[in-house]
């Protein structure tokens, strides 16, 4: 498949994806609330409406047309721009600290579960790959958090008061990507035993871990940069997590406010769904996403692997 037509089939996977975003998050959500009896019991009904929901989206794309903008907040004279401004940035430290480390230690990782497959440091390997993949995100990020909580009380990790307040985040976040460009390298490195190439070096007289990193690693990159899609997918997953655990004020922890998950249904009244915002944050998201594969086809074009 050519380069434009790899572009053109991801735009319109993108079109498509949006679409359905925006038919999902302007689905008509408002609740019939009456109240009845001497008790004042408060009963709640739905009801959906075709009307309501072709309203949802026409007044959505009128504003966008006439105002310049994707929408208001819950805030007064706030945009969704401009909250996207504020807590993007805060994500994108995140975000670039752990794909950094997802390849560099991942593929370290890779190498050393590899070397230590048939010996004793197995269970430091390849055993710590499967326990971390194995253990649910949220598990690994309080753990972590209340061990830092009581050993390093000094260390104000849910303050973002410091210049350090997304290192610790940034490290949780990698965690599972790391150990998912580990399994890989292994796999990759694994697959190139016994190849031709391979025998001829060797048979050449260079060293081990010259034939390592001369040969075989150089051949991994390209298996390893064909899956930089799915790392900054698993990336993000893991940054919903971490922030909201942490209280990270990054564009994660703003979804679930604008979502209205951190309020709950008081005084008659349901949780304020910020609709525009969803799907501005979506398109941030998404952006990071084609941002990646950018960086792995840049790096395949520069290192000649394609």
């Amino acid at each position: 498949m050519s380069i434009t037509q790899n572009i053109i089939r991801t735009v319109l996977l993108y079109v498509v994806v949006l679409a359905g975003l925006i038919m999902l998050v302007f689905f008509p959500r408002e609740a019939d609330i009456a109240v009845s009896g001497k008790a004042m019991t408060i009963d709640y009904g739905y009801t959906f409406s075709w009307g309501q929901y072709k309203e949802n989206i026409s007044g959505w794309l009128t504003h966008i047309r006439e105002n310049g903008s994707l929408g208001d907040t819950r805030y007064n004279n706030v945009t969704v721009e401009d909250e996207l401004k504020r807590y993007f940035p805060n994500s994108l430290k995140i975000i670039v600290l752990a794909f950094v480390l997802s390849i560099f230690v991942g593929i370290a990782k890779g190498i050393f579960d590899y070397n230590s497959a048939k010996t004793k440091k197995n269970i430091l390997g390849n055993g710590t790959t499967w326990l971390f993949q194995s253990i649910p995100d949220f598990l690994i990020v309080i753990v972590i958090q209340w061990l830092v909580i009581f050993m390093f009380p000094s260390v104000k990790i849910l303050s973002q008061a410091n210049w350090y307040s997304f290192v610790l985040p940034g490290i949780l976040v990698a965690i599972y990507p790391m150990m998912y460009v580990s399994r890989i390298t292994s796999a990759s490195i694994a697959s190139q035993e016994g190849l031709p190439y391979i025998q001829v070096a060797r048979a050449k007289g260079f060293t081990k871990r010259r034939v390592m990193y001369k040969h075989i690693l150089k051949n991994s990159i390209g298996t390893i940069l064909g899956h930089i899609t799915s790392l900054m997918i698993y990336i993000l997953s893991n940054l919903l997590i971490v922030e909201y655990l942490f209280g990270y004020e990054g564009i994660a922890y703003r979804l679930f406010v604008a979502m209205g998950i951190t309020k709950a249904i008081a005084f008659g009244r349901g949780p304020i769904y910020e609709d525009a915002l969803i799907v501005g944050i979506g398109i941030c998201f998404m952006l990071t996403i084609t941002l990646a594969q950018v960086i792995g086809y840049l790096a395949k074009k520069q290192l000649k692997l394609q």
